[in-house]
Order: C-alpha cells, then sequence, then structure tokens
C-alpha cells in the first residue's frame, strides 16, 4: 500500500508540475523576452526532479515544451526540439544526483538506505543544480548543433546557441536562489520530520 501511493502521489506531482510548466511560462511572455530571459519551464523540471526524482524530472523535463507548442504553439519546432533534451537532461540530472550528492557530503558515501529527508546536507541542492544545469545547456547546445544542419540554418547555429546561452544566465541565477528554497518548502509540507544539516 505504501508504494501505491507514494506512485500515485509521484504521477499526481508529475501531473501538476507539468501543468505549471506549459502554464508558468504564458505568464513570462507577456513580457519582452521574458521567457527566454527566466526560463520559467525549468523550475518545474528541476523540482520535479529534486523532488519526485529522475522519471517524474524526466516526464516533465520532456513533456512540458511537447505539450506547450501543441497548445499555445510556443516554443517553436527549432526551439522546442533541443529544449525536450536540455529539460529532460534537467530533470533526469537532478533526480540521479540529488541522492547521491547527500550521501557524499554527509559522509556516508554511496546511496543512503536512510530516508531522504534524514539529515540532508544543505550544500547538495545548490551543488546538484549547479551540476545539471552545465549539463543541461551542453546537451542544448549539441542538439542546436546537430539540429540546425538538419533544417538548413548552418550559418546561424552558433550565433543563435551562444545567443540563447546569454540570455539566460539571469534565469539560473533566479533558479539558484529560488529552487533550493521551494523544494524546502514543499517537503517540509510532505514531511514534517524533515531536517537539514
Amino acid at each position: 500500500m505504501t508504494g501505491r501511493r507514494f506512485s500515485t502521489a509521484s504521477m499526481t506531482g508529475t501531473a501538476l508540475l507539468l501543468a505549471l510548466g506549459v502554464t508558468l511560462p504564458l505568464l513570462f511572455h507577456a513580457f519582452p523576452l521574458g521567457g527566454r530571459i527566466f526560463l520559467p519551464m525549468h523550475i518545474p523540471t528541476f523540482i520535479a526532479g529534486l523532488v519526485l526524482g529522475p522519471l517524474s524530472g524526466l516526464i516533465v523535463g520532456a513533456g512540458s515544451p511537447i505539450v506547450s507548442a501543441m497548445i499555445t504553439g510556443r516554443p517553436p519546432v527549432f526551439y522546442m526540439v533541443p529544449m525536450v533534451f536540455e529539460l529532460a537532461a534537467y530533470g533526469l540530472v537532478t533526480g540521479l544526483l540529488r541522492p547521491r550528492f547527500e550521501a557524499l557530503l554527509s559522509g556516508r558515501g554511496g546511496r543512503s538506505a536512510e530516508p531522504r529527508t534524514s539529515g540532508r546536507p544543505a550544500g547538495a541542492l545548490l551543488l546538484t543544480l549547479i551540476v545539471a544545469m552545465v549539463v543541461g545547456r551542453a546537451v542544448w547546445l549539441l542538439t542546436v548543433v546537430w539540429l540546425a544542419p538538419v533544417i538548413g540554418i548552418e550559418a546561424r547555429t552558433v550565433a543563435v546557441a551562444l545567443g540563447a546561452l546569454g540570455a539566460g544566465w539571469v534565469g539560473a541565477a533566479i533558479q539558484l536562489a529560488l529552487v533550493p528554497t521551494l523544494v524546502r518548502a514543499i517537503e517540509r509540507f510532505r514531511d514534517p520530520c524533515y531536517n537539514e544539516s
């Protein structure tokens, strides 16, 4: 029964975060360059991976740009395809690395059998986010380099890729400040025994 409840809670949380990944960018796109600078679709993906694990992170990350493009027409195909791979990497990497960094920073080494809410080191969230951001942006860049020749825009590949990377630094800073706070708040709400050392 515990596994079933966890599975149901994970499915519900994944669906809610996927919906948020589609609706949140609509608010930011009301402002010029709001989506490209603040990267609102990234936030639900990071939360899914950090709170619900790699599978949920992967689903929210890959699904958000696809569902958004189907419903709203944004992002356009050239941006959507790299975003699918980038956000999927964010969700997967955060879900995989967080428990490992927590175990490493708490001196347990490897994955711990202790509950994930027990004595979590404060630096693990930030370290996980930083590594995931580097991996995700690398995946994005590689996908752009691969995709551009396929659709015949070779001359714009480097300019588009570097421009998007440069525009997102504000969003990355916001994510590093905001996401750990949101994750801790969610986990305190889910588990009163939550503890972070």
